[in-house]
C-alpha cells in the first residue's frame, strides 16, 4: 500500500512539473514577440529621425522579431493553439506583415530607407493585432493548463480508486487464500480417509485386484486375489503375472501380447470390458474367471490393475440353464410333433369318415337311416371342432396365429353366425336375434375370421346352457372400439368362476361335452385384435358375453352387391389344374366335372404358365411339388409377370398341410389351400368363394382316403390300369430304398408323390407311412422311418 501511495505523488509531482515547465515556455515566447516587435517599432522610429539611419541594427531587430514570430506560427508548442480563431488570425497578419516587410528588408539601403515610413506606418498599425496575440494566447494556454489539471486531477483520483479496489481485492484474495488452504486441508484429510476406505473395500472385496508394472510383474495382491489363487503377496511380490496365473497353454500369447504392447503400444484386452478366460491356482488347477484389465499412469511409470472374478458357480449354473432348455426345446419339439400327430393322424381319418358320412348322406336312405347319419356327422363334425380348438391353442402359443386384415359387412357376420348357429338353438328350444344399438355400422375393417370365430365361441356356449329362453347379440359403437354382446337366459355363472372360465379347459356349467377351450381361443384371438373381452352374470337369470374391437369404419367395396349373393349356387367355372401326378389329376378333373366346370390340366409349372397365356381362368388349383417348375415359383412368376392372373385366386392343391407350410403358400401369393384328394365339400366352400370375389385361406382337408366305390365311379374303365400303376410306383420306392441311396431331399420328395395317390386307392396305413417319413426327411431327422414304411408296403400290397 505505502509503495503504491508513494508512486502516485511522484507521478503526480512530476505531472505538475512538465505542466509549469511548459506553461513558462508558452509565456516567455509569447512575451518575446511583443517584446521584440517593441524593440523593432523604437528602432524603426530612431533610425527615421536619425540623419545617418543604422540599417544593419534594423535588420537585425526585425530578424529577431520574425523568428520570435516563426516559432509561434510554426512551432508544434503552438499547434493547437492556432486553431483557436483570434489566435490564429492574430498570428496570420503579423505573419503576413513580415512576409511584405521581409522583402524591402532583403533590398538594398536606397530601397530600405525609401520605405521605411511606410514600414512605420503598417507597424504602428500592427500594435494591436500582436497585442492581442499575446492576450489570446495566454488566456488559450491557461485554459488548457486548467483542463490539463483537471484531468490529472481525475486521473489521480482514478489511480487512488484503482488502488483502493486493488488493495479490497488483496484483501479478498487474501480471504479467498485462507479459505481455500482450509478446503485444501479438508480435501486432504477426505482424501486420506478415501484411501483408507478404499484400501479397506480392497481387502474385503470379493473379486480379485491385481496390480502389475507394464513388464507384468506383480505390485500389488489383495485378499480376494490370495484366497482364489492360492498366493500370498509377500511371497510373489515383484514376481511375473505370467509364471503365476496364466496356464501353460496360454502363456505363449501372453508373453506376445506383453511384447506387441511394449512395441506398438497396441491393448487388445486393457480397457475394453469384461471377458471370459480360465487362469491357474497355485495348485495348477484351471477355472474360469472373469477378467476385466486397465491401464493408470504413475510417477513410476504405466501400471495395469486386473480385477477377476471366480465364475466357475455360474458357469456351472449356465451348463445346468442350457441343458434345461434342450430339454424344454426337446419337449417344444416333442410337443410339436405330437400336434403333428394330431393333424396328419387324427384329422385324416376324421376327415375321411365325414366325407364319407356326406356322400352317404346325398344316397337313398330311410328315415331311420337318414337319422342315424345326421347324429353321425354332428357328432364327427364336433369332434373336429375340438380338435381344431387344440390346434389353435398350439399356434398361439408359436406366435403362429396371424391378423388378416378385410372389409367385412357387420350386419352380414352376425346373421351369418346366428343362421349357423340356428339348428343348436331349435334343440334347446331357444330364440336367437340381434340388434344395432344406436347408429349402425355397415362396414368395417378387421379380421373377419377372428371375429367369427368368438362370436360362434360366445354364441355356442350361450344356447348350450340356455334351454327354452332367448339369446340375443347386441352391437354398439363405443368411442374407436365396437362392442359385441351376447346376452342369454341362460343358467348363469357363480361369482367365484366368472375369471376363471377365461382359461385353458374350464368350464362353469354341467358337462356338455366340450373341452374347455372356447373361451380361452376367445379371449386369445380378442387380445389379437387389440380389444377386451368380459363377462356379467347372475345365477339363475343369464349371462352376458361381452368384447370390444378396435373400430375401423370402410366404404362398402366394390364388390358388395356380388357379396349379397354368397349363398347362391356355385356357377362353373374355368379351373386351371396343375398337377403332375396323372392319377390324381384324372380323378380330380372327373370330381370338378362333375360340379359342373371346366378343367383345363397342367403337368408342371411350365406348362401352368403357357396355360395362362393362351386362355383366362377363374380359379388355378396349384400343385406344389412338380418337375420343371413348381407350384410356389409358378404362383410367383403369375403374380409378378402375368398381368391376367394378378388377382385370379390360386389355391394350393397338395397333401401338405403343415401350419409353417401354410404362411410358405400364402406368402408366395396364394390365396388359399385345398387338401389332396379332393373333398367334396371342401371343393364347393372353397369355389363359393371364388363366385363372390372373396377367397378366404383354408387349411382343411389333409389326404383323407376316397371311398372304394367312390374312386372307382371316377375313374371307370381306368381304375384296374391306375391301381396297377400305383403298385408298380411304390415297388420301385421301396426297391430305391432298400438301395440305400436315401438322401433326405429325395426321400421328401418320393413319398410325397405317393402320398395323395396311396389315399385316392385307401391305402390308408401305407399313407401314414410314407407322411411320417416326408415329414422326418423334411425336418432332417436321422430316422426317416423306411423300414417302417418297407414294412407297411408289404401288408399293404398283399391287401391290394
Amino acid at each position: 500500500m505505502a509503495v503504491i501511495i508513494f508512486l502516485a505523488g511522484s507521478v503526480a509531482r512530476d505531472l505538475s512539473e512538465l505542466r509549469s515547465a511548459k506553461r513558462d515556455t508558452v509565456q516567455w515566447t509569447l512575451s518575446q514577440v511583443e517584446i521584440e516587435f517593441l524593440d523593432f517599432t523604437l528602432t524603426l522610429q530612431e533610425e527615421i529621425d536619425a540623419p545617418t539611419p543604422n540599417l544593419t541594427e534594423l535588420r537585425k531587430d526585425f530578424d529577431v522579431f520574425y523568428s520570435r514570430l516563426v516559432i509561434v506560427s510554426e512551432g508544434r508548442l503552438f499547434g493547437d493553439a492556432r486553431i483557436e480563431r483570434k489566435f490564429g488570425e492574430a498570428t496570420d497578419e503579423i505573419r503576413a506583415f513580415l512576409d511584405r516587410t521581409a522583402t524591402v528588408m532583403d533590398s538594398s539601403d536606397e530601397v530600405l530607407l525609401s520605405g521605411l515610413e511606410g514600414i512605420l506606418e503598417e507597424t504602428l498599425a500592427l500594435r494591436p493585432s500582436v497585442r492581442g496575440l499575446y492576450i489570446s494566447g495566454l488566456g488559450y494556454f491557461a485554459e488548457q493548463a486548467d483542463l490539463l489539471r483537471n484531468r490529472l486531477a481525475n486521473t489521480m483520483l482514478q489511480l487512488s480508486a484503482a488502488a483502493g479496489m486493488l488493495l479490497v481485492l488483496l484483501a479478498i484474495l487474501t480471504l479467498y487464500s485462507r479459505a481455500t488452504n482450509r478446503q485444501l486441508r479438508r480435501q486432504s484429510h477426505a482424501l486420506v480417509s478415501a484411501n483408507a476406505r478404499m484400501e479397506t473395500i480392497l481387502a474385503t472385496s470379493l473379486d480379485g485386484m491385481i496390480v502389475s508394472d507394464s513388464d507384468g510383474r506383480v505390485i500389488d495382491f489383495n485378499a480376494a486375489a490370495e484366497r482364489t489363487f492360492g498366493y500370498k503377496l509377500e511371497d510373489i511380490k515383484g514376481k511375473l503375472i505370467r509364471d503365476l496365473i496364466v496356464p501353460e497353454a496360454m502363456r505363449d500369447a501372453h508373453q506376445k501380447g506383453m511384447e506387441r504392447m511394449h512395441s506398438t503400444g497396441e491393448k487388445r484386452l486393457v480397457g475394453h470390458g469384461h471377458i471370459q478366460i480360465n487362469a491357474c491356482r497355485a495348485d495348477g488347477s484351471e477355472f474360469p474367471v472373469e477378467l476385466a484389465l486397465e491401464s493408470a499412469q504413475t510417477l513410476d511409470g504405466e501400471i495395469i490393475i486386473a480385477f477377476l472374478r471366480d465364475i466357475s458357480e455360474r458357469v456351472r449354473t449356465e451348463e445346468e440353464l442350457r441343458e434345461a432348455r434342450d430339454l424344454a426345446l426337446a419337449g417344444e419339439k416333442a410337443k410339436s410333433d405330437f400336434l403333428a400327430v394330431m393333424s396328419h393322424e387324427i384329422r385324416t381319418p376324421l376327415n375321411g369318415l365325414l366325407g364319407n358320412l356326406t356322400l352317404l348322406g346325398d344316397t337313398r336312405l330311410s328315415r331311420e337311416q337318414s337319422q342315424y347319419q345326421d347324429n353321425m356327422e354332428i357328432s364327427g363334425r364336433q369332434l373336429m371342432k375340438h380338435v381344431n380348438s387344440v390346434l389353435d391353442v398350439a399356434r398361439f402359443e408359436s406366435g403362429k396365429m396371424p391378423v388378416r386384415m378385410t372389409s367385412f359387412h357387420v350386419g352380414q357376420l352376425v346373421q351369418e353366425v346366428l343362421d349357423g348357429q340356428t339348428g343348436a338353438a331349435e334343440s334347446n328350444q331357444t330364440a336367437l336375434s340381434w340388434q344395432f344399438l344406436g347408429t349402425p355400422v355397415e362396414w368395417m375393417r378387421s379380421d373377419r375370421n377372428h371375429i367369427e370365430q368368438i362370436l360362434l365361441n360366445l354364441v355356442g356356449n350361450a344356447i348350450k346352457f340356455t334351454k327354452g329362453g332367448r339369446v340375443e347379440i347386441e352391437v354398439e359403437v363405443n368411442g374407436e372400439f365396437l362392442d359385441f354382446r351376447v346376452i342369454d337366459t341362460g343358467i348363469g355363472i357363480p361369482e367365484a368362476d366368472l375369471d376363471r372360465i377365461f382359461e385353458d379347459f374350464e368350464s362353469a356349467g354341467p358337462a356338455t361335452g366340450g373341452t374347455g377351450l372356447g373361451l380361452g381361443i376367445a379371449t386369445r384371438l380378442v387380445k389379437l385384435l387389440k380389444g377386451e373381452i368380459g363377462v356379467e352374470s347372475t345365477p339363475g337369470e343369464g349371462s352376458v358375453f361381452w368384447f370390444c374391437v378396435p373400430l375401423q369404419i370402410v366404404e362398402a367395396p366394390a364388390e358388395a352387391e356380388l357379396a349379397q349373393q354368397k349363398n347362391a349356387p356355385t356357377v362353373g367355372l374355368r379351373i386351371l389344374l396343375a398337377e403332375d401326378n396323372d392319377m390324381n389329376a384324372f380323378v380330380a378333373k372327373k370330381m370338378l366335372e362333375k360340379e359342373g366346370h371346366s378343367v383345363t390340366v397342367a403337368e408342371d409349372g411350365l406348362q401352368a404358365i403357357e396355360a395362362v397365356d393362351d386362355a383366362v381362368f377363374d380359379v388355378i388349383l396349384m400343385d406344389i411339388n412338380m418337375p420343371r417348375m413348381d407350384g410356389l415359383t409358378a404362383t410367383r412368376k403369375m403374380r409378378s409377370e402375368i398381368d391376367a392372373t394378378k388377382t385370379t385366386p390360386i389355391l394350393a392343391f397338395s397333401a401338405n398341410v403343415l401350419p409353417e407350410d401354410k404362411d410358405r403358400f400364402l406368402q408366395s401369393g396364394m390365396d388359399g389351400f385345398i387338401g389332396k384328394p379332393i373333398q367334396m365339400d371342401e371343393l364347393r366352400s372353397a369355389l363359393e368363394t371364388v363366385t363372390v370375389g372373396h377367397v378366404r385361406p383354408m387349411m382343411k382337408g389333409s389326404s383323407a382316403p376316397l371311398p372304394n366305390n367312390e374312386a372307382r365311379d371316377l375313374m371307370g374303365d381306368s381304375y384296374d390300369a391306375f391301381l396297377e400303376r400305383f403298385r408298380s410306383e411304390a415297388d420301385a420306392l421301396i426297391d430305391w430304398i432298400k438301395a440305400g441311396d436315401t438322401a433326405p431331399g429325395d426321400v421328401e420328395h418320393h413319398c410325397h408323390k405317393l402320398v395323395s395317390t396311396a389315399a385316392m386307392f385307401g391305402a390308408t396305413d401305407f399313407q401314414k407311412a410314407l407322411r411320417t417319413s416326408e415329414n422326418a426327411a423334411k425336418r432332417g431327422d436321422d430316422d426317416m422311418h423306411l423300414d417302417a414304411l418297407i414294412e407297411v408296403w408289404q401288408k399293404t400290397r398283399a391287401a391290394l
